[in-house]
C-alpha cells in the first residue's frame, strides 16, 4: 500500500527567486527583440550584443527548466520505498531499510537561504541537490518551502530534507512504515526446570 503526499507550494522566497530570474531572462530579450523590428539586428555591433544577450537568456531558461524538471511532484511512502517523484526527472527512491528515522525540520527554516556554503539550487523552484550546512554538515534538499521541513535520517547518506504539505502527517506515516518494516521480536518460552 502506497501512501502520497503532496509536496507544499513554494514559499516566498522561492518564488521572488523563481520569477526574478525568469523575469531578466525575458528583459535580456528585449534590446533583441527592439533592434529586429527597427531593422537594425544586422548592422554594426548590434548583432555581437543580441547574440550575447539571446545566450544568457537562453542559459537562465535552461537553468529554469532545469530546476523545474527536479522539483518534487509527489512524496511516496510504500512498503519498502520512500519515492520522490519529480516533474520531469526520475524519481529518488529510498529503500525503507536505509532510512534511520525521520523528524519535522523546523529549526532549517532559513538555512537554505543564509547558512549554506555549496548548493546545487538554492530558490529556483525550490531547494534541490548537496548543500553544506554550517551548523548540521552535508545534507540533501528536496523540497520547496522552508517552513515545512521534515528531515529523513539516513544509515548510509546525508540526511534528506524535504517539504510535504502536511508534514506532521507525513512524519506519522512515515514512522509508521518504518516500524512495520522492523522485525516484531517475538517473546522467548521460558522452560521451566524439569519440563
Amino acid at each position: 500500500m502506497e501512501t502520497s503526499f503532496n509536496p507544499a507550494a513554494l514559499d516566498p522566497y522561492a518564488e521572488r527567486i523563481t520569477n526574478g530570474i525568469a523575469t531578466l531572462g525575458g528583459v535580456l530579450m528585449l534590446p533583441t527583440l527592439f533592434l529586429y523590428l527597427s531593422g537594425l539586428l544586422f548592422t554594426g555591433v548590434a548583432l555581437t550584443g543580441a547574440v550575447v544577450t539571446v545566450a544568457v537568456a537562453l542559459a537562465l531558461a535552461a537553468w529554469l527548466v532545469l530546476n523545474y524538471a527536479v522539483q518534487p511532484s509527489a512524496y511516496l511512502i510504500g512498503n519498502k520505498d520512500l519515492v520522490i517523484r519529480r516533474r520531469w526527472s526520475r524519481a529518488m527512491r529510498i529503500p525503507l531499510k536505509q532510512i534511520a528515522g525521520v523528524s519535522s525540520a523546523g529549526a532549517l527554516a532559513d538555512v537554505p537561504r543564509f547558512g549554506l556554503r555549496r548548493s546545487f539550487n538554492a530558490g529556483v523552484f525550490g531547494y534541490h541537490g548537496p548543500f553544506r550546512l554550517a551548523p548540521y554538515g552535508t545534507v540533501f534538499f528536496a523540497a520547496t518551502h522552508r517552513e515545512r521541513l521534515v528531515a529523513v535520517a539516513r544509515y548510509d547518506a546525508p540526511p534528506l530534507i524535504i517539504s510535504p504539505a502536511r508534514p506532521r502527517e507525513f512524519v506519522e506515516a512515515l514512522r509508521e512504515a518504518l516500524l512495520q518494516r522492523q522485525p516484531q521480536e517475538q517473546p522467548q518460552e521460558q522452560t521451566l526446570p524439569g519440563d
